[in-house]
């Protein structure tokens, strides 16, 4: 959703301003932290997506969870039932919906991360990733 008559491309390039929330993806699907090292490869597959947040029993992002760990915890041999919170990269980072897209890709760049997790008032409410602000700047009218 997008004003008329700018589009993400200027908004984005020419000192317009775009918010996270307009960008980032709502639909998360996550993985619990007490899931297996097998729910983990379904979970991926099914998803599509090269990472997911790992949630607490209380819903809160505690880590992430990638293929990067998956595979590096099968090559070292580990027992199927290790748990997720065992080989997640814990503390995601997260911003808030309200920050300008621009922020988070210098966020991105300077932590050297591919995504950023959304969270209001505390619960996650979305992520954004590197490839949504490039999609957004290469399919945008100028």
């Amino acid at each position: 959703m997008r004003p008329k008559g700018r589009s993400a491309c200027s908004r984005l390039t020419r000192g317009g301003s775009m918010k996270v929330a307009e960008l980032m993806q709502t639909n998360l699907k996550t993985i619990s932290a007490d899931a297996t090292i097998p729910d983990a490869i379904v979970e991926l597959a099914q998803a599509q997506v090269s990472a997911l947040p790992v949630i607490d029993r209380f819903g809160r992002a505690v880590g992430v969870l990638s293929t990067r760990e998956v595979l590096k915890a099968e090559s070292e041999r580990r027992a199927e039932d290790t748990p997720v919170l065992a080989i997640m990269t814990p503390w995601p980072t997260t911003i808030d919906p309200d920050f300008d897209v621009r922020q988070a890709a210098q966020e991105m760049l300077y932590l050297n991360v591919q995504r950023l997790f959304v969270e209001y008032d505390g619960a996650l409410v979305g992520v954004i990733s590197q490839t949504d602000i490039v999609g957004a700047v290469a399919t945008a009218k100028v």
